[in-house]
C-alpha cells in the first residue's frame, strides 16, 4: 500500500510531460509569430520588400496563376504597369529601315566564340549568379541558318513531345516554340496561338492573343520578327513562322535596356536569335528549381544575347515548356513534372 506522499509525488511526475508539451507549444507559437511579424515588416515596410513583392507579381502574371498577382499587395498603379508591359510590349519590325540614331550608342562586349566551327552545332554552357538569384542553361549555335525549320504536330488530340518531334525528323537540335491554350496547366498543346507558317504554307493566319509578334525564317535563312500578318511574311520569302512575345533585340537594339527587370518576373526561358553573320541561336534557361536554377528575367535573356553579338531575337514560350534536346538527349532540365517535357504544337529544329 502506497503512502500519501508517494501518491502525490507520482501525480506530480505524471503532470510534468504535459508541462513540457505546453512549454514547447508556447515557444513554437511565439517563434512563429516573431518571424511572421518580422517578415511582414520586411515585405511591407522596406524598399527591398516592395521590390520582392513586385518581382513576385511580375512572375505570377506570366504564369497560369496570374490571378494570384493582386495578393502580392503592390499598389494598383504598379500592378497595372506590370500588366501593360507584359500585354503590350514594344514591337519593332526587323525589316524596317534603321536610322543611325536608333542604333545602340555603344556596342556591348561580345563573348568570343571559336572562329572556325568544326561542327554544324556548338553548345555553350550558361551559369550566371546575380545578387539574389542564379540560373543555368544552354545556348545552341547553328552555323547554317538554312538548316533551321519549324516542325508542326500532325496530331489532333494533343501536341508532340520534343523527343517525338526528333524521332519523326531526325533533328540534331530542337527547342520549344509557340504558346498554346493551357487551362489550369493541363493544356495538351494541340493548337498553337498566333500565326503558323510551315514550309511556305499558312496553317494559321490569325492572332487570337493580343500583343503577339511573329518570328519567321526565310528560305535563305534570315530571321525576321515584327508585327506582320501571315500573308506579309509569305510575300517576304518566309518559309516557317510562329508567334509569341516579347521581342528582345531588333536591328541590334536591346529592347529591355531601360525596362524594369521585374516586369516579366523570373522564369524558365526559351529564345531564338540570329547573329549578323547569319548564325542562329537557340537559348534555354532552366528555372523553378532551387539548388539548380531559379530562372532568368527578360532583361537577363536580352543581355545574354546582346553580349554574344545577337542582332535579332525574340522570346518563345517559357515556363514548363522550356526545353532543349541535342542528338536526341535533353541537355537542359525541364521544370515540368514529366522529365520528357510537355506536349507542344510546334518546335524549332536543326534538320
Amino acid at each position: 500500500m502506497q503512502s500519501l506522499s508517494r501518491a502525490r509525488s507520482h501525480r506530480r511526475t505524471a503532470k510534468r510531460p504535459w508541462r513540457w508539451v505546453k512549454t514547447l507549444l508556447l515557444v513554437t507559437v511565439s517563434t512563429f509569430l516573431f518571424f511572421s511579424l518580422g517578415g511582414l515588416v520586411f515585405l511591407f515596410g522596406t524598399d527591398t520588400g516592395e521590390d520582392l513583392r513586385e518581382w513576385a507579381a511580375g512572375t505570377l502574371l506570366t504564369t497560369q496563376h496570374d490571378y494570384w498577382a493582386p495578393y502580392t499587395f503592390i499598389p494598383d498603379d504598379k500592378l497595372q504597369a506590370l500588366k501593360d508591359q507584359i500585354r503590350h510590349p514594344e514591337v519593332i519590325n526587323s525589316e524596317a529601315d534603321t536610322k543611325p540614331s536608333e542604333l545602340p550608342a555603344t556596342k556591348p562586349n561580345v563573348v568570343p566564340l571559336p572562329e572556325k566551327p568544326k561542327e554544324l552545332v556548338d553548345i555553350e554552357e550558361i551559369n550566371v549568379k546575380k545578387d539574389n538569384y542564379y540560373f543555368k542553361g544552354k545556348i545552341m549555335y547553328i552555323h547554317d541558318p538554312t538548316r533551321v525549320q519549324l516542325l508542326v504536330t500532325n496530331r489532333k488530340d494533343r501536341g508532340d513531345l520534343l523527343d517525338e518531334f526528333v524521332k519523326k525528323s531526325n533533328a540534331i537540335g530542337i527547342v520549344n516554340a509557340s504558346g498554346f491554350s493551357d487551362p489550369d496547366g493541363y493544356g495538351k498543346g494541340a493548337k498553337a496561338y498566333g500565326v503558323v507558317i510551315h514550309d511556305g504554307k499558312i496553317l494559321q493566319g490569325y492572332n487570337p492573343k493580343s500583343g503577339e509578334t511573329a518570328l519567321g525564317i526565310t528560305y535563305e535563312g534570315k530571321l525576321i520578327t515584327g508585327s506582320y500578318t501571315a500573308e506579309q511574311l509569305v510575300k517576304m520569302g518566309v518559309r516557317d513562322a510562329m508567334s509569341f512575345r516579347p521581342q528582345l533585340i531588333v536591328n541590334g537594339k536591346n529592347l529591355f535596356t531601360d525596362k524594369p527587370a521585374r516586369s516579366w518576373g523570373i522564369q524558365p526561358r526559351t529564345a531564338i536569335g540570329q547573329k549578323e553573320d547569319g548564325t542562329i541561336v537557340f537559348v534555354v534557361i532552366d528555372g523553378r528549381q532551387p539548388g539548380h536554377s531559379i530562372g532568368a528575367s527578360m532583361n537577363d535573356l536580352a543581355e545574354l544575347l546582346e553580349e554574344r553579338g545577337i542582332v535579332t531575337a525574340m522570346a518563345m514560350d517559357g515556363g514548363s515548356s522550356s526545353m532543349m534536346l541535342h542528338n536526341g538527349e535533353a541537355i537542359t532540365k525541364t521544370s515540368c513534372p514529366y522529365y520528357r517535357g510537355r506536349y507542344l504544337p510546334n518546335a524549332w529544329a536543326v534538320i
